[in-house]
């Protein structure tokens, strides 16, 4: 069975501990560090559980968390994959964000 999970990876660990206590007021949230093909991050993510994705989706919708301060992935099986807000699709396979 394949596991596939939402990451949001953050520019400075603040932005990370702000977001996580916005989003737990909606959700299950973990904190975890960041997956190493994620270059352009801190050290810290939040990963939520595919189940959560529509809670994730109306609490960035919300502004809980400001657009400028994360990247949202898709975990597949470790891999992450740039997710695109405006289509809700998946953008690049290498992580990177670049």
């Amino acid at each position: 069975m394949r596991e596939t999970y939402q990451l949001l990876a953050f520019e400075s660990t603040h932005a990370a501990m702000a977001a996580e206590r916005a989003l737990k007021t909606r959700m299950t949230v973990t904190v975890m560090p960041t997956l190493r093909q994620i270059t352009a991050a801190c050290g810290i993510s939040l990963r939520i559980e595919d189940r959560d994705g529509p809670a994730l989706d109306g609490a960035l919708n919300d502004g809980l968390v400001p657009p400028e301060t994360y990247r949202r992935y898709r975990v597949e099986d470790g891999v992450p994959v740039l997710w695109n807000d405006d289509t809700g699709e998946v953008e690049k396979r290498d992580g990177s964000g670049n």
